[in-house]
């Protein structure tokens, strides 16, 4: 029979997961929890976020397909969410990063074109209202962590 989960030593389970973690010394001799890193946390709960809206689309028949999001909701909550999304695009990776973001969206069948114009439409405002910081680094390419809060984001719209 083989071994429940809950047979496991999470220590061991953690290094197994990831051999390059460095574990802080205070932690190996089993007294205490090792602790979360804050990409960890941000990387669990947007998972959770993502199985909750899920379950959402499931209870409601049919899980959704691609493109996930074939147009922006006529909702004000909906706009809120866009310009949220927007802002941490922008702000994380520069207009030209969040375009090509946006174009990757769509290849890969998130967004529809159509929606991808329309969030484009919204960058033009934020263009408006932009000012030049000299003391503000300069846009930061996107990683995973920032293609997958894209997706949470993009889940939320098409649970409007």
């Amino acid at each position: 029979m083989p071994p429940t989960p809950g047979d496991y030593d999470l220590r061991d389970l953690r290094r197994l997961a990831d051999p390059n973690r460095e574990t802080p010394a205070e932690f190996e001799d089993g007294g205490e929890q090792l602790p979360a890193s804050p990409d960890d946390v941000l990387r669990h709960s947007q998972h959770e976020e993502l199985v909750r809206l899920q379950s959402q689309f499931s209870t409601a028949g049919a899980l959704p397909e691609k493109p996930y999001l074939d147009g922006l909701p006529d909702r004000y909550g909906a706009e809120v969410v866009v310009f949220e999304w927007l802002d941490f695009l922008i702000n994380k990776a520069g207009f030209e990063n969040t375009g090509n973001a946006l174009e990757y969206y769509e290849e890969v069948g998130w967004l529809t074109e159509r929606t991808r114009e329309d969030l484009r439409e919204y960058m033009r405002g934020f263009s408006e209202v932009e000012s030049f910081d000299p003391d503000k680094p300069g846009p930061a390419d996107l990683d995973v962590n920032d293609h997958v809060l894209s997706l949470v984001y993009i889940a939320r719209l098409a649970s409007v």
